[in-house]
């Protein structure tokens, strides 16, 4: 956060008078002396958004293949400038949506500064990693394939929004997608492999946007715990190479990651996304993590700490 900067006066200048009239035998003034002026006190200003932005809600991205399951659907936000714009994909937390309103916000306030953004539901089913893992793994290869989706659907419809799908970065909240942006297009192979060995489980969904590549370039992580696949390791370890992102890391080598935590969040998230950017660095990968002032699962709503997450998407974005 920024502080607030105090100034005061130097020398006043009704003491210079009392110092001159005594010097001259004259009386001293019985006025009171006027205050020092404080300098205006230093507020962060979160800049305009530069574009205007056109919001296409409820677009059919993935067919879920469990009978009577829905439709999931994704929304998109865009300048409406000329573009080629940037194109972001952004994924949300577990048990959370795509109409959440801090994701409503993100996306608008994004695209205003000249990206194209989708944001897809996925479903949430599972409490935790262990029950998650039931049924080999089902809901984990439904959760990828999502992620998957989304990702070739904004490929194949970026140009739609006057979007560049030539270049894709996934922002994840609560590490939302990362193991995905590492797989990348060898997603189906591996849990087809997989499944083979283990009987199950069969592909969860379809695509509604098959022809595009599900390779992501940059991935901004915000907050989680880099290490919550880990207890799978000794219990399950074939499930856990598909969706540890220590497993999984030396795939998709061009990816580069960005990691947020904020300096009040629990110390051991810290100290494991520390030891994550070091295992990403160590093998070669384009990496960087940033500390804010926030604390917890919460995307700020304003001010620096707001700007300097919205910044790191840019950044990312744009290289």
């Amino acid at each position: 956060m920024l502080s607030s900067i105090r100034g005061t006066a130097t020398f006043p200048i009704c003491a210079v008078l009392v110092l001159a009239l005594a010097a001259c035998g004259g009386a001293r003034p019985t006025a009171t002396p006027a205050p020092a002026a404080n300098a205006p006190t230093s507020v962060f200003v979160s800049p305009t958004p530069s574009y205007a932005v056109e919001v296409t809600r409820n677009i059919e991205y993935l067919t879920l293949l469990e009978p009577g399951a829905p439709v999931q659907k994704l929304d998109v936000y865009a300048p409406t400038g000329p573009g080629p714009w940037p194109v972001v994909v952004l994924m949300h937390a577990v048990f959370q949506s795509k109409d959440t309103a801090v994701y409503t916000s993100l996306g608008e306030e994004l695209a205003g500064r000249g990206l194209v953004v989708f944001v897809p539901d996925r479903r949430s089913e599972s409490g935790t990693i262990l029950e998650a893992a039931r049924d080999n793994g089902r809901e984990f290869r439904e959760v990828q394939e999502s992620y998957d989706c989304s990702v070739r659907f904004a490929r194949e419809r970026a140009a739609d929004w006057r979007g560049d799908p030539s270049r894709v970065t996934v922002f994840g909240h609560d590490g939302s997608g990362l193991e995905t942006a590492l797989i990348g297009d060898d997603l189906q192979g591996l849990w087809e492999q997989f499944a083979a060995l283990r009987g199950g489980p069969p592909r969860q969904t379809e695509c509604l946007a098959e022809g595009g590549t599900a390779h992501v370039d940059a991935y901004v992580w915000f907050y989680g715990d880099t290490k919550i696949y880990e207890v799978l390791k000794d219990s399950d370890p074939e499930l856990w190479g598909l969706t540890s992102y220590f497993a999984l890391i030396g795939r998709n080598p061009s990816l580069q990651v960005h990691l947020l935590h904020g300096e009040k969040d629990a110390p051991t998230l810290i100290e494991r996304a520390e030891e994550y950017h070091e295992a990403l660095v160590t093998a070669g990968y384009d990496a960087s993590m940033t500390v804010l002032g926030t604390k917890g699962f919460e995307i700020p709503w304003s001010g620096p700490d707001r700007e300097a997450l919205i910044q790191a998407i840019l950044e990312a974005a744009h290289r």
